[in-house]
């Protein structure tokens, strides 16, 4: 079981940001396709990137997922039309847990976030978005992989 904690926040500033319904081969060529843009519009990344995912579609071959991309520059920056550029990406009263280890086990993360949700009588408002508290480098194995969860919930006691 991991440490679940409540009211927690999480903010970064001068986000682009990528929303698409894309495949999972998909989102790891936007990453690339990122890391070129940024390098070629001389914009560095300043904090973790950041995930979310909104629905999965059943296609015929492969699940098609509804996903957001947010990456913190170094800098306010104008963007072509494929990015967006946000000011600040601030989440508010979120239930917070720190998955370590494979990203392959992370649904469980997710159902222990759930059930702690609706154990409390809490109410969901965002998705979970994941923070990647570290960017693994060629070689590294992906057990070493951290990533912070995050899911917004009503402040309000209804």
């Amino acid at each position: 079981m991991r440490i679940i904690e409540i009211e927690k926040e999480f903010k970064i500033e001068n986000v682009l940001s990528l929303r698409k319904k894309m495949t999972q081969a998909e989102i790891q060529q936007e990453f690339m396709n990122i890391g070129k843009f940024l390098e070629q519009n001389s914009l560095k990344k300043n904090g973790p990137l950041v995930t979310a995912t909104f629905a999965i579609e059943q296609s015929n071959e492969q699940p098609i997922l509804d996903t957001e991309i947010l990456v913190p520059l170094d800098q306010p920056a104008k963007l072509d039309e494929k990015y967006k550029f946000k000011e600040i990406f601030h989440l508010m009263n979120a239930v917070y847990a720190r998955h370590k280890g494979n990203p392959n086990t992370l649904q469980d993360t997710y159902n222990e976030l759930n059930q702690y949700i609706s154990q409390k009588g809490l109410e969901p408002i965002t998705v979970a978005y994941n923070v990647n508290v570290i960017d693994l480098e060629p070689g590294q194995s992906m057990d070493d992989m951290i990533v912070d969860v995050y899911i917004g919930v009503n402040p309000s006691i209804l």
